[in-house]
C-alpha cells in the first residue's frame, strides 16, 4: 500500500514538473514594430503582413496573416487600439496582433505579443514590386509665385497658385486655402483662386489673380495649403513655400534740365541755347510745362523758349533750341521753371544760365591813334628835303 501512495506521490511530483515546465517555456512576450505597406514579420511558422490603410480616419488596416502548417491563411481588417488573436492567440500557442498607430497612407506601427518558444520575431521589407496596389495615394503639391518680387506702390503683381498631383492615384475634392489676404495688396481680379476639384495622377492646374500694392515694406508672403481626399476619403492636404517681397516707395518721375548757351555775347550777337529736359525717375512724367523767365526782362530777347510737352518716359530725354538774341549790354539770368505731373503730384524742376552782354566793338577806332604819327612823320620828310636842296 505504502507503494501504491509513493508512486502516486512520484507521479504527482512529475506532473507537476512538466506543468512547471511547459508553463515556463510559453511565458508570453511582445515586440512593436513599424511597417510599410508590403512588410512583414515572421515568429516560428507565423506571417504577418501589413496589406493596405484603410483609412487613417477611422484607424482601420488590413493584415494578412498565415501559418507554414496551414492551419491560418486570413486577411482581417484590424482597428486601432483592438487586440486581434491568431491560432488560439499569445495565451494558447498562437500570436496577438493589436494595431498601435497609424503613420499616414504608407505606414502603421503593430504589437505582436507570442510565446517565447516561438522563438524571436524579424521583420522583412517589402521589394518595389512586391507591393500591392492598395498602396496608390495622391499626393498634391502647392506652389504660389509673384511675377516679381521687387516692385514698387502703385505696382500691379500677377499670383500664379499651381497644383500638381505627383501621386499615384486620383484626388478628389481640392481645395486651396489661400487666406487670409496680405495687407500690403489691394486685390483686383480673380482672388481667391479656383482649381479644379479633381487632378488625376500627373494631372496638374493653376490660377492666376492680380493685385496692386499698396503699402512699402519688405513682407514675407505666407505658405498657402491645398487640401485633398484620396479614394478612400482619408483627407490629405500639403503646404507651398513661403518667400519675401519687397515693395519700394511709390515710384515718381525726376525731371531735370541743361541749358547751354553762350557765357559770354556781344551785344547784337544772335546765339543759340539749347535745352535739354530729362526724366531721370521711375515714372513717367505728363504735362510738362516749360516757362522761363529772362533778369533783367529788356536787354536780351529769346522766342519759342516757353513749351508744352505731353510727357516723358523713364530715361527718355527731350531737346530744343531757340534763339537768343542781345540788344543792351549786361548780365542776364535765364531762368527755365518745368511743373509736370507724377501720378496724383504736381511736381517742379528748375534750371538757370548766365549771359553777359559785351558792347559791340568797332574797330576803326584803333586807327585813330595812327593819325598824328602819319601826320607828324609826313612833316619831318617834308623838312628834310627842304634841308637837302
Amino acid at each position: 500500500m505504502r507503494l501504491i501512495y509513493l508512486a502516486i506521490l512520484v507521479l504527482l511530483t512529475l506532473s507537476m514538473a512538466s506543468i512547471h515546465g511547459k508553463a515556463s517555456n510559453d511565458e508570453v512576450t511582445f515586440g512593436d514594430f513599424t511597417l510599410n505597406i508590403g512588410d512583414s514579420i515572421n515568429i516560428g511558422d507565423y506571417t504577418v503582413q501589413l496589406i493596405d490603410i484603410q483609412s487613417i480616419r477611422d484607424g482601420l488596416v488590413l493584415m494578412k496573416v498565415s501559418s507554414t502548417d496551414g492551419h491560418v491563411d486570413e486577411q482581417r481588417v484590424l482597428l486601432l487600439n483592438s487586440a486581434n488573436s491568431f491560432g488560439g492567440g499569445a495565451d494558447d500557442s498562437g500570436i496577438t496582433i493589436t494595431l498601435t498607430d497609424i503613420f499616414d497612407e504608407q505606414s502603421a506601427k503593430v504589437r505582436v505579443e507570442y510565446p517565447k518558444s516561438l522563438g524571436s520575431p524579424t521583420k522583412e521589407s517589402a521589394q518595389p514590386n512586391q507591393k500591392t496596389a492598395t498602396s496608390l495615394s495622391p499626393n498634391l503639391i502647392v506652389q504660389k509665385s509673384f511675377d516679381k518680387t521687387n516692385l514698387s506702390v502703385g505696382d500691379e503683381v500677377k499670383v500664379t497658385v499651381t497644383v500638381k498631383n505627383i501621386g499615384t492615384d486620383t484626388a478628389s475634392g481640392v481645395e486651396v486655402d489661400d487666406l487670409p489676404p496680405i495687407p500690403e495688396f489691394s486685390y483686383i481680379a480673380g482672388y481667391p483662386p479656383k482649381i479644379k476639384e479633381t487632378l488625376n495622377p500627373g494631372e496638374s492646374d493653376l490660377a492666376v489673380y492680380a493685385m496692386d500694392a499698396v503699402k512699402d515694406g519688405s513682407i514675407t508672403v505666407p505658405a498657402i495649403d491645398v487640401k485633398y481626399s484620396d479614394s478612400k476619403k482619408n483627407i490629405k492636404s500639403n503646404t507651398s513655400q513661403p518667400f519675401d517681397v519687397v515693395i519700394n516707395p511709390k515710384s515718381k518721375p525726376d525731371i531735370k534740365i541743361k541749358l547751354s548757351a553762350p557765357s559770354s555775347m556781344e551785344n547784337g550777337e544772335k546765339g543759340i541755347l539749347n535745352v535739354n529736359i530729362i526724366n531721370a525717375g521711375k515714372a513717367q512724367a505728363s504735362n510738362i510745362q516749360i516757362q522761363s523767365m529772362i533778369d533783367p526782362s529788356d536787354g536780351l530777347s529769346s522766342t519759342g523758349l516757353d513749351r508744352t510737352i505731353l510727357n516723358i518716359d523713364p530715361g527718355q530725354m527731350e531737346n530744343y533750341s531757340v534763339e537768343i538774341v542781345p540788344k543792351h549790354s549786361g548780365n542776364y539770368t535765364i531762368d527755365l521753371k518745368a511743373s509736370y505731373q507724377g501720378g496724383d503730384q504736381t511736381m517742379l524742376a528748375e534750371a538757370t544760365k548766365d549771359v553777359n552782354v559785351r558792347e559791340q566793338e568797332y574797330k576803326y577806332l584803333y586807327y585813330l591813334g595812327i593819325i598824328p604819327i602819319i601826320a607828324i612823320a609826313a612833316w619831318i620828310f617834308k623838312r628834310y628835303r627842304e634841308y637837302k636842296y
